[in-house]
């Protein structure tokens, strides 16, 4: 087996004169508030995940408490409710977030 030279190979400098956009891996540049902008939105949408839970978890625990069917129909309307809320407050503060 022969033994191959190795071939040394310079590193590049750091780029010195970088602007202010930043590539991505597919080549595309990014404004430098867009990674803010995302960050803000994710903690928004959180809030709303959170929300979402509290009512997929309360409406049962209050139907526990309060055994009566009409609670049911009042609970179920109350939930889609919620959701639609929910939905409109999530898009509002996320448009909101972008401007």
């Amino acid at each position: 087996m022969t033994a191959e030279r190795r071939v040394v190979v310079p590193r590049r400098p750091v780029a010195l004169g970088r602007g202010r956009w930043r590539a991505e891996a597919d080549g595309r540049q990014v404004p430098p508030d867009v990674p803010a902008i995302v960050r803000r939105q994710l903690r928004q949408a959180m809030l709303t995940v959170a929300a979402v839970a509290a009512v997929l978890t309360g409406v049962p625990v209050i139907a526990m408490w309060v055994p009566s069917p009409e609670v049911w129909v009042v609970l179920s309307l109350a939930a889609q409710a919620a959701w639609v809320g929910l939905a409109v407050v999530q898009l509002r503060r996320a448009e909101r977030l972008e401007k």
